[in-house]
């Protein structure tokens, strides 16, 4: 398992990746606009930039009482060789997922979801499909 991108979840997508692009200066690698998504190249390890709304989503949080802040603010993803194999392994350690190993088309990548102990959002994936 190697950490292959830090994703930050945003509230404003657009003035995220106008400040890491502009700003900071770092080169664009992808970009999504109908997905909220933008990737860096900052070297080895890539910075990524996600709407909130659409993470929570994707790992079903909208059911979250108003009040609630939404998931935490960034996201590790480890690239894995077999999502299902090593959710098998986490699982049988005691780890509950927020779901179960999946295909999304969109990213063209399986992954599934699960937090630490202090509740930030894990990523594990396999790219491509």
């Amino acid at each position: 398992m190697k950490l292959s991108q830090t994703r930050l979840l945003v509230k404003d997508f657009h003035q995220s990746v106008a400040f890491y692009r502009d700003v900071m200066e770092l080169p664009m690698g992808f970009s999504a606009e109908e997905m909220q998504f933008a990737s860096f190249n900052t070297g080895e390890t890539k910075i990524e930039i996600f709407s909130r709304q659409n993470m929570a989503e994707v790992i079903d949080e909208n059911n979250l009482s108003p009040s609630t802040e939404l998931q935490s603010k960034f996201l590790l993803t480890f690239e894995v060789d077999q999502v299902d194999e090593v959710c098998a392994r986490l699982k049988d350690k005691g780890v509950v997922f927020l779901n179960e190993p999946h295909d999304r088309q969109a990213w063209n990548a399986r992954v599934a979801h699960l937090r630490d102990p202090d509740g930030n959002v894990i990523e594990l994936y396999k790219h491509p499909l």
